[in-house]
């Protein structure tokens, strides 16, 4: 839908995109053993470079957005400052959406478009009908590996709280695919995995808006950026406890899940996927 719709598409339509690119391509990974393994290398190769497409325009989105907020919450904020803020957010989201524009435009884009709405390649990435559902269990709790890893860990920082977050991205969408399996466990687990994931997600969107107000104080002026990072530093700290917070509530359910599987991984019951 994202693709038939580029360059016009609305904030929301570009974030679904991304999601879906991105949660496609997880997949891909996840199930590439039981899959043809030629046509979702090339699937995956597509949807990154269709991914990759929307980034500016969700990221200029999100920040400002972001940064909005938190200029409109600051009374002390002079007037002029405030509207030149707004005047350059939107200046730098027009240019991310001219970005997507001209790349939408480019000969390749034709055939990258019609890559990932090929039905007939889309029919063929299908789960061999020889595999069992204990392999496909066995595929799930594999996929979350990296993930349990890191939640054992216990990050704080923020590098190691954007790597859990990219580990319980490609776990979550591996566990939606067979969230009939268990479903009492794989409901709770997703709850706390959507819960952890938005308050690093908000931690992250934070940390990056930071980084581009430090590096636009050019445009910005020096008393308006010592302000935003005075609130964004603020928040960061807030939300990056947070979110550590919520990320250790993932692992018992994540092993209440493994152990509700595990007579199906293991081969004790039989069923197909």
């Amino acid at each position: 839908a994202a693709a038939a719709h580029l360059p016009d598409a609305g904030s929301d339509c570009v974030h679904d995109g991304r999601v879906a690119a991105r949660r496609m391509r997880s997949l891909l990974k996840t199930f590439r053993p039981v899959l043809d393994v030629r046509c979702a290398r090339l699937t995956r190769a597509d949807l990154r470079s269709f991914a990759r497409a929307l980034a500016l325009v969700r990221e200029a989105d999100v920040r400002r957005d972001l940064l909005l907020e938190l200029s409109a919450d600051d009374p002390g904020l002079a007037a002029e400052d405030s509207q030149r803020l707004a005047t350059i957010l939107d200046d730098r989201c027009l240019e991310a959406r001219s970005t997507l524009g001209r790349h939408v435009a480019e000969p390749g884009w034709a055939a990258l478009a019609a890559a990932v709405q090929n039905d007939a390649a889309i029919a063929d990435l299908r789960i061999r009908p020889d595999v069992t559902l204990g392999e496909v269990l066995g595929r799930v709790n594999d996929s979350w590996t990296a993930a349990v890893r890191r939640l054992e860990s216990e990050p704080t920082d923020t590098a190691g709280l954007h790597a859990l977050r990219l580990a319980l991205k490609h776990g979550r969408y591996a566990l939606e695919s067979v969230a009939d399996v268990a479903p009492d466990q794989v409901s709770r687990l997703l709850r706390r995995l959507r819960a952890a994931q938005e308050g690093i997600g908000e931690h992250r969107d934070a940390v990056l808006a930071g980084h581009w107000v430090s590096s636009n104080e050019g445009a910005l002026g020096g008393n308006l950026t010592r302000r935003l990072v005075v609130r964004l530093t603020q928040r960061e700290r807030r939300l990056r406890t947070r979110a550590a917070k919520l990320a250790r509530r993932v692992l018992p359910a994540v092993r209440s899940w493994r152990k509700a599987t595990r007579a199906f991984r293991k081969g004790t019951k039989r069923g197909r996927p």
